[in-house]
């Protein structure tokens, strides 16, 4: 299976059966995550394998009793670490060593993110920055899943403070999406996409395609 069919495939999975995930196929979905890039390299994800039952049921009553988290024999916790931005010197450094970045970049970025130290301000770009590289990640996930027969469902609809407290997240993780994974019961049809008439522009927004041709004769 090719990348162009994983994507053509993948479906958010709402029926799940009982068959257990091994670890060997866990760890090569982790691992594809592992890979995904992110903002300078800093990696804020986090993930959390939860495989005992009775924790299941708890996230399930924390999801609003969503069946399908119930169901999975696996969930995934997918989490971002604001921390990780501290290391973020560290990491321009190793991109400028790697030619990535110029020099400059070391004046003009390590002293922006130290300025002023972490209000609340600089702590919300930075949650922003972690959770799109930590979506990058899950999405790596989602389709790593697919080429090995498995399925998932993104879940974000939970009660933050029930879940960090059955997981014992810290206080500086946030909680991206819980990912439910298992083999499907299921095989549903794919949901009604917009044409890429409707959500694509070119070179300027509100510009489509034929937006500079003449009209016809």
């Amino acid at each position: 299976m090719n990348v162009r069919e994983a994507i053509q495939k993948r479906r958010s999975i709402r029926k799940f059966k009982s068959d257990p995930v091994s670890d060997e196929m866990i760890q090569q979905i982790l691992e594809s995550a592992r890979l995904a890039p992110s903002g300078s390299n800093t990696q804020p994800w986090r993930f959390i394998v939860v495989r005992d039952s009775e924790t299941i049921k708890k996230l399930k009553i924390a999801c609003y009793n969503q069946r399908h988290v119930g169901q999975a024999p696996v969930i995934i916790a997918c989490c971002a670490d604001i921390k990780a931005f501290g290391e973020f010197p560290k990491r321009i450094d190793e991109l400028i060593a790697a030619g990535a970045l110029p020099e400059k970049t070391r004046e003009v970025f390590v002293p922006s993110l130290k300025k002023g130290g972490m209000n609340a301000d600089i702590k919300w770009h930075l949650l922003i920055a972690a959770t799109g590289n930590t979506d990058i990640a899950i999405e790596h996930m989602v389709l790593q899943a697919v080429e090995l027969g498995l399925g998932t469902c993104w879940v974000r609809w939970f009660e933050d403070n029930k879940v960090k407290e059955l997981l014992e997240i810290p206080h500086n993780i946030e909680i991206i999406a819980l990912l439910p994974l298992g083999y499907p019961d299921e095989d549903p049809p794919q949901r009604p996409r917009f044409s890429l008439d409707k959500i694509t522009y070119y070179e300027k927004y509100g510009h489509g395609i034929n937006h500079n041709k003449p009209p016809a004769e």
